[in-house]
């Protein structure tokens, strides 16, 4: 018997066979058809995809045969991957490299060998794809033309499982530096909403008080401040949902009215603070209902509204909304936002949508974090709609949103009617006087929320931990609730849960700096009612509370 002498590469053949990271894997159907095959198209009992480490062949497919590997000095592998060719062995017995050879002479007997090397492009062999039997035989052929191939293919699989795993590692890493990036940006957009909601709260109830104009300027830009850092965290956690493709639309009916009364009172304050007008011109009747994602609509137009406030220091804001209907339901939403700011120049013009581009407008000394308008464009391309800019320097833009949608027309019910009417109305009109329990370990952030309820027939409980809240709902009867949610003691959540089973629970609003989708949709499963995202939006607040004046008057 001859052993084998090492292949004069042998060290980068080494380097290559552990590059594939493959010996010592459980089976693989792929490699298994292979010796399947080989074994039918020669009609022999064994084939086997063997691979040469440094003392063994290992089997990655073992047709035929029980064992996964056997020593290397025993190998016919060993001397298969010397040559470039088909290495067959007849007669094994009559040969004498291998006629002592103990897998000759016993357990597998090995009579007749021919294998093919298993080469990679730089011609470094791997291994064999071989076939073998316990009687001397031939091949003819076409069978040696049909194991050549077979060759090739199960290189083929080689390389392709390598790349695969490749695939898998970068998919796997990717996931993780994404799910670091989602658990980064929520304990961020946590950790700066609650001191925020706390400042914007506090500024607003300072300019309630008589002050001189040079103090309210000084509260104005707080005010400013603070809205920028909620739209930066806003933005941030919507681009990385769009970025990661976890968006997804969610098309509902809904009335166009749901998303302009409160973006229409918002910013008819924020431009009254500016000193300049802001219009809103809806064309659509109240009598239709379109089919859309609101939330997604919402954005889109709040984005596009405040990117034009906040460059317009001078004239008016306007938002036009019709419907270029067609001859049957479909219909495209169209949203014009013009603005009398200093213009938008051309080579700006060409970069504005892409992500976290920065630009001053001429004349201005604020700079766009680009955040919103990446949103506003990836958002639009999930709904198949389109954006065109129309900008003169030191004359304004027109940004110009086109978005296919379905409608319908339904006559308003006689209690939609009554909501309709009412809804000019800023404050919930509540007839009689409700028991509320304001529930937060912040004393300022109770403050701001006693602020905001102020106007209304509402008597006010406080408490300033989970415990207590507890204690509390559980001894006195409460119309509403308003539970922060990471109180110590006690999570908010678990307060709600416990709720659930009592009839005469109060209806409970979750106040929160947890606002990623996932949080939310958590929050709300645990049974809330209302979500309300610190810092608090007083528009939206009293938004929840006309609705729930609406059915407990």
């Amino acid at each position: 018997m001859q052993i084998a002498p090492l292949p004069k590469n042998e060290a980068a053949r080494l380097s290559a066979l552990k590059g594939l990271e493959i010996l010592d894997t459980p089976e693989e159907e792929m490699f298994d058809e292979i010796t399947k095959l080989a074994s039918m198209i020669c009609n022999v009992p064994i084939s086997l995809v063997s691979l040469i480490d440094e003392t063994r062949q290992w089997f990655k497919s073992h047709h035929g045969l029980k064992a996964r590997e056997t020593p290397r000095s025993l190998a016919f592998c060993s001397h298969a991957i010397l040559g470039d060719e088909l290495f067959v062995i007849p007669n094994a017995k009559s040969d004498n490299r291998f006629k002592n050879n103990p897998l000759v002479n016993g357990d597998p007997n090995v009579i007749f060998y021919a294998g093919i090397p298993l080469a990679l492009d730089d011609q470094i062999k791997l291994g064999t794809l071989c076939v073998i039997d316990n009687k001397p035989r031939e091949l003819n052929e076409e069978q040696l033309h049909m194991l050549r191939l077979l060759g090739k293919q199960t290189v083929r699989l080689l390389q392709m499982r390598k790349d695969r795993d490749k695939l898998e590692i970068e998919k796997r890493s990717a996931e993780r530096a994404n799910a670091a990036k989602r658990d980064f940006i929520a304990a961020i957009s946590h950790d700066i909403r609650n001191p925020l909601n706390s400042l914007l709260g506090m500024s607003e109830m300072i300019r309630e008080q008589p002050m001189s104009e040079s103090i309210l300027n000084y509260v104005d830009h707080i005010q400013n401040a603070g809205d920028v850092i909620l739209n930066l965290v806003n933005d941030t956690i919507e681009l990385s949902r769009l970025e990661e493709n976890a968006s997804v639309l969610n098309n509902e009916w809904f009335h166009l009215s749901q998303c302009l009364d409160v973006y229409h009172n918002f910013f008819k304050q924020e431009t009254k603070r500016k000193k300049i007008e802001f219009q809103l011109k809806n064309e659509i009747s109240e009598t239709v209902y379109l089919l859309s994602d609101k939330r997604k609509l919402e954005k889109i137009i709040w984005n596009l509204t405040a990117n034009a406030v906040k460059f317009t220091h001078h004239g008016s804001v306007d938002c036009h909304v019709y419907l270029e209907t067609k001859a049957d339901e479909n219909a495209n939403l169209i949203i014009e936002i013009r603005d009398t700011g200093p213009g938008i120049s051309p080579e700006i013009k060409d970069r504005l949508f892409q992500k976290y581009n920065e630009f001053v407008p001429e004349g201005c000394e604020i700079s766009g974090s680009g955040l919103g308008l990446s949103i506003v464009k990836l958002s639009l391309e999930e709904m198949n709609g389109e954006i065109n800019v129309e900008s003169k320097i030191g004359e304004g833009s027109t940004f110009k949103v086109k978005i296919p949608t379905v409608w319908k027309r339904e006559e308003l019910s006689s209690e939609q009617k009554n909501l309709t009417n009412q809804k000019d109305s800023y404050l919930p009109n509540f007839i009689t006087r409700k028991k509320v329990l304001i529930a937060d370990d912040n004393e300022l952030n109770r403050k701001v929320l006693k602020n905001y309820l102020k106007p209304l027939p509402f008597d006010i409980v406080e408490a300033n931990n989970g415990i207590e809240t507890e204690r509390i709902l559980g001894s006195d009867q409460f119309d509403i609730a308003f539970l922060d949610i990471e109180m110590p003691g006690k999570h908010g959540t678990e307060i709600a849960k416990a709720l659930s089973s009592e009839k005469t629970r109060p209806i409970l609003f979750a106040c929160t700096g947890l606002c990623m989708p996932e949080e939310k949709e958590h929050i709300l499963n645990s049974g809330f009612e209302y979500f309300m995202p610190k810092p608090y939006l007083k528009e939206e607040l009293y938004s929840h509370l006309a609705e729930i004046a609406k059915k407990h008057p």
